[in-house]
């Protein structure tokens, strides 16, 4: 019979991941009010840390596919959301898995890893998804280049780094885990 709680963690890891994106959303740049900082991204960190890139992946997939059915206006929100965080915690957790007994400063490391390329890719995905949203020609996605598409991906990323340093530390210290700092994460 096959094991069924890793699907189990995905699916509680996804329902915790869409109740903080529902609960917390923040504007951070005034420039750019429909982009909303929210704490989601650290229950995808932490999963993809325990368990590896691919179920950390589809806590963001299935978070994402929730708050599209239930309480996006539009598609264009979760997609960006989808691309942004399926590549930060899909790069993190990758690179973050390479070593065998990782540290801290080996999460943060592939967390930084993670956020550069979230804003490599989120610089191209945005002139689609500013275009089909709000009609934006490419000359005014390039304008927001510098001042909203990557101070907006790079301080969530931060933000959602540190947060989940605290929790992983918080958890490795309570025994939750193994010694490594995530888990075994593979």
């Amino acid at each position: 019979m096959r094991d069924t709680r890793p699907l189990v963690l995905i699916g509680v890891m996804a329902a915790a991941a869409f109740i903080l994106m529902v609960a917390v959303q923040v504007p951070v740049l005034p420039a750019a009010p429909y982009l909303r900082y929210n704490p989601s991204d650290v229950v995808a960190l932490l999963m993809s840390s325990v368990a590896g890139p691919l179920p950390g992946v589809a806590v963001v997939v299935l978070k994402d596919v929730l708050y599209l059915f239930l309480r996006a206006r539009s598609l264009f929100g979760p997609l960006g959301d989808l691309i942004a965080v399926a590549t930060f915690v899909g790069v993190a957790g990758w690179v973050y898995q390479r070593r065998p007994q990782a540290s801290a400063a080996w999460f943060v490391a592939s967390c930084g890893l993670g956020a550069v390329a979230r804003i490599l890719v989120m610089i191209p995905a945005n002139f689609l998804l500013l275009n089909w949203q709000f009609g934006m020609p490419p000359e005014k996605v390039v304008a927001l280049v510098w001042p909203v598409i990557i101070p907006f991906n790079a301080l969530a990323s931060v933000i959602n780094t540190a947060l989940s340093v605290i929790l992983l530390l918080a958890i490795k210290r309570r025994g939750l885990v193994p010694a490594r700092l995530g888990g075994s994460g593979r």
